[in-house]
């Protein structure tokens, strides 16, 4: 039977039959146990080591072993030599391990001789890598990258030795990474395993002393037999003075951008080959590019207008080749996003290299596109103000007697004093001693006030003639709101008055024409209204009535005693409106701040005729023509002078337009023309007039006449019902007779102005079916009134009078002029804010001929001469329809009917409020 092994004699066994030599060492160094191996090893037989020093076999025990705790495992960079009984060094690789037993410290010593070519190669690496300034080492791949390796210096970078990076469970090399770098470059690290490629990291870490230092480091991926990466090995170098410098050119840099960037001129750098190395904020701004737009682009090539670019560019090689010297200043254009050109004023530096040759030119430019803009600006506002007919001056208003500090050619044309005889002197001297004007009580008033003023005034020139001066003075404030100055623009309106005074003779002398002709037309209705007594009131009225009318003024109206105001503008040759200003801009809705420096193409008040009539004009100017025409434009008319204007270099460069509104002017020569016009249409009139007169009243008044002698004849009773029936017959040739006077006097209103509406809400169809309810007894036997409406109900806002008299006028119209048995139809629509009613009949229509006439006073049609009326129904119709801002239209055809539309707004209030807008 075979007797049972225990534990220690299967380790007794193991121990004495290893190869590799064997010692249990104490605390002390005593060697306690050595097995076969060991002591073969080092040339001593069994039990011989027995409580000998372990250093008279490894002499560099103490140095290399003793330094560790009883409680770290001694392995690494540090090579151990033996020595064996004969005192021969030999190296040894060896491995320590501390254990405790029974309370006592002892190390396990495990070691054998080493291969001596595996050594030496070691001993060179650790010589060589002890010698590196930076880290080497090797790790696991997963987190935390157990360290397999680290060399020494990670002591002086990390602040830790490689034993604490081997055995404590603290110290890891993630745990050194800053925090706010972990993220980055675990994501880095990630990749690099991904790609299986050596890859390249910088992060900052935090050392044993809390320092902050940056690390580069440079990581392999160590591959397995089947090429999985199964290790990571690498080279880390403390980057951190390096990276400090770094910072400071990286702040140095941001502070030289951030003047560059603040500065309000251009910065550039320009290389030998004409490529922009450098820009700032200021020059993005300016060609209105990003900076990557710019940088590395042929500056000459791209920023330089195609005429500039041979000089330019002969200019920067001359400064290369340093054929020139540096010019501090000069101007030139350059070529902004969109084709906008800017004009730069530049001064210069070159930029040179180590050996003084010059490798770039750095430029400061200064945007002086503006400047130079207004200064021509300014230039031709001055050539206008000495190119337009009106006379302008300038008075300073700081000083007591305000003096006239300025006055344009056009001044001394109309006065005939000098520039210096006018320079000054207050304006009172053209006035001599013919101070007592309202205008100049007017005028002073402004002054005192610092108020805008126009007024009328008597002026003398140098040699005593007197001209009338329609003048026109503005303030102007600074920007303190202090009065400085006064502008006065004067304009010799002479003539007008002459005209004016002409006309206002010729206008009296025609009044008391028609005063003698309404008085054989008074004296005519007169003759006709003594056949009723019943009807003296109504005709006194009639007479009064007419009076006025025909009295009235409104033949004429007043020649505006202001001359007409102008505008002036300038254009360029490429048809640029560079200049606007004058009091009519308003009329014709120019807006000098948004049209000044734009095309006459993009100016949307002309139209596409009037802009190529303008391009012609301004060409015929360019040529250097002086043109003269007139021209209408939004019902005005303006006489147009043109004149060429040249520059500095006598070119002509631009072309000046002056528009004066003449429209007044033209007024006065129609109704100079008309006058005799008006002369034979009065004639006309009262012909017609009493013509009319004749007839509507002596038939009425013949009926009411003789059926007055019959109602006398007839006064015995039993003949109740004759004469009932003769006296319905003279009411209704009252009824008529007070029509007729109706027509008069609403005509005389109208004339006299005195028609005023009066609009009030109500509804339109309840209102029209009362109309046709009143006009009942007026029907044709067989007449029927169709009430048609595209809305139950609609309400309206407009004058109820108005809109009555002219419905029961057109109803009337068309019962008058139908015959029996025909249908009357009333059509009423509504369309958004528009209202139309159409009244068709079937009656006896209008000739086409007549038409053009129907509104005209007192016009009868051929046709209906034979049927009562006074011909001034329609034409009182047209006036009251405007009055409420509609019109009236019609359509007839001979023998089958007429249709008269009208058409309104359904709030008279806000057609006139948007026409006012």
């Amino acid at each position: 039977m075979n007797e049972q092994l225990t534990n220690s004699d299967l380790f007794q066994s193991i121990f004495e039959s290893s190869l590799a030599g064997l010692f249990v060492v104490d605390q002390h160094g005593s060697i306690l146990i050595a097995n076969m191996s060991a002591q073969k090893m080092f040339g001593y037989v069994e039990g011989e080591l027995v409580q000998r020093d372990i250093q008279l076999i490894i002499p560099d025990w103490k140095l290399n072993a003793v330094g560790a705790e009883m409680n770290k495992v001694v392995v690494g960079p540090n090579q151990f030599y033996g020595r064996d009984r004969n005192g021969v060094k030999f190296p040894i690789d060896i491995r320590i391990v501390p254990t405790v037993v029974k309370s006592q410290n002892l190390k396990v010593i495990y070691c054998k001789p080493a291969d001596i070519s595996v050594f030496e190669s070691d001993r060179k690496f650790r010589t060589l890598i002890s010698n590196v300034s930076g880290i080497v080492y090797r790790s696991k791949t997963d987190r935390p990258w157990n360290i397999e390796f680290i060399s020494e210096a990670c002591l002086n970078i990390t602040g830790y030795s490689p034993a604490q990076f081997y055995d404590s469970p603290d110290i890891s090399w993630d745990t050194l990474i800053h925090p706010e770098d972990l993220s980055r470059i675990l994501l880095e690290v990630e990749k690099g395993m991904a790609d299986k490629k050596q890859y390249q990291l910088t992060y900052r870490i935090t050392t044993a002393n809390k320092q902050i230092k940056w690390i580069w480091e440079q990581v392999s991926c160590v591959m397995d037999e089947q090429g999985n990466v199964c290790g990571l090995e690498g080279f880390m170098q403390d980057i951190t003075k390096g990276k400090e410098i770094e910072m400071a050119l990286d702040k140095e840099k941001k502070l030289l951008r951030q003047y560059m960037d603040s500065s309000p001129t251009m910065f550039l750098v320009i290389s030998k080959d004409h490529t922009v190395e450098l820009v700032n904020k200021r020059t993005c701004e300016i060609l209105g590019l990003e900076q990557d737009a710019i940088l590395n682009k042929n500056w000459l090539g791209n920023f330089i207008p195609a005429r500039d670019k041979k000089r330019i560019t002969e200019l920067f090689e001359d400064i290369f080749q340093e054929k020139l010297e540096v010019p501090n200043i000069y101007e030139n254009h350059i070529v902004a996003k969109g084709g906008e050109e800017r004009l730069i004023q530049w001064s210069n530096a070159t930029l040179r290299n180590g050996n003084n040759e010059i490798i770039g030119v750095v430029s400061s430019g200064l945007d002086i596109t503006e400047t130079t803009f207004l200064q021509d600006t300014l230039n031709i506002r001055n050539r206008a103000l000495e190119a337009v007919g009106n006379g302008i001056i300038i008075v300073d208003a700081k000083l007591p007697d305000q003096p006239i500090i300025y006055c344009n050619k056009s001044f001394t044309d109309i006065t005939g004093y000098g520039t210096g005889e006018v320079t000054g002197k207050n304006c009172r001297f053209l006035q001599n001693d013919d101070r007592d004007q309202l205008g100049i009580a007017q005028l002073a008033r402004a002054v005192k006030e610092g108020m805008p003023c126009r007024v009328l005034v008597r002026n003398y020139r140098k040699d005593g003639a007197l001209f009338w001066n329609d003048l026109f003075i503005t303030p102007l404030y600074d920007k303190n709101e202090k009065l400085t100055h006064f502008i006065g623009v004067l304009n010799d309106v002479t003539e007008i008055q002459d005209a004016k005074k002409k006309l206002e003779e010729y206008a009296l002398h025609l009044e008391n024409t028609v005063e003698e002709r309404t008085r054989e037309v008074q004296s005519t209705v007169r003759k006709l209204v003594s056949t009723s007594l019943s009807l003296e009131d109504q005709l006194v009225e009639t007479q009064r009535a007419e009076r006025k009318a025909k009295l009235s003024r409104a033949l004429f109206t007043a020649i505006a005693h202001n001359f007409p105001n102008g505008v002036i503008m300038v254009f360029n040759s490429d048809y640029e409106l560079v200049y606007v200003e004058g009091e009519e801009m308003d009329r014709i809705n120019i807006n000098k701040s948004e049209f000044e420096g734009i095309p006459i193409d993009h100016i949307p008040v002309f139209s596409k005729w009037q802009i190529n009539k303008i391009k012609s004009d301004i060409r015929k100017t360019l040529r250097g023509s002086n043109i003269s025409f007139e021209v209408d434009f939004q019902n005005q008319c303006y006489a147009v002078n043109s004149t060429p204007l040249y520059s500095d270099e006598k070119e002509i460069k631009w072309a000046l337009f002056v528009y004066n509104n003449v429209t007044e002017q033209k007024e006065v020569q129609h109704k100079l023309e008309k006058t005799l016009k008006v002369e034979k249409e009065l004639n006309e009139l009262k012909s017609r007039f009493i013509s009319m007169a004749s007839h509507e009243f002596r038939t009425p008044l013949s009926a009411i006449l003789s059926s007055a002698i019959l109602i006398g004849k007839q006064n015995e009773p039993g003949k109740e019902d004759r004469r009932m029936k003769h006296v319905s017959r003279i009411r209704n040739n009252v009824k008529d007779l007070v029509v007729i006077l109706n027509d008069f006097l609403s005509l005389s209103k109208l004339e006299e102005g005195k028609v005023q509406v009066k609009p009030k809400s109500f509804e339109l169809i309840q209102f029209v079916k009362m109309l046709v309810d009143e006009l009942e007894p007026n029907k044709k036997e067989g007449q029927d009134i169709v009430l048609k409406h595209s809305q139950p109900s609609i309400s309206v806002y407009l004058d109820p009078k108005l809109l009555n008299h002219i419905l029961i006028n057109l109803l009337s119209n068309a019962i008058k002029y139908s015959e029996e048995q025909k249908e009357i139809i009333i059509e009423i629509k509504v369309n958004g804010k528009d209202l139309s009613i159409n009244i068709k009949d079937k009656g006896i229509g209008i000739p086409k001929e007549e038409q053009k006439n129907l509104f005209n006073r007192f016009f009868r049609a051929e046709n209906a001469t034979n049927i009562q009326g006074t011909g001034l129904g329609l034409h009182i119709v047209k006036q009251y329809t405007e009055l409420l801002s509609g019109g009236v239209s019609f359509n007839s055809e001979l023998g089958v009917g007429s249709t008269f539309s009208l058409m309104l707004p359904v709030n008279i209030y806000e057609n006139e409020k948007n026409s006012i807008n």
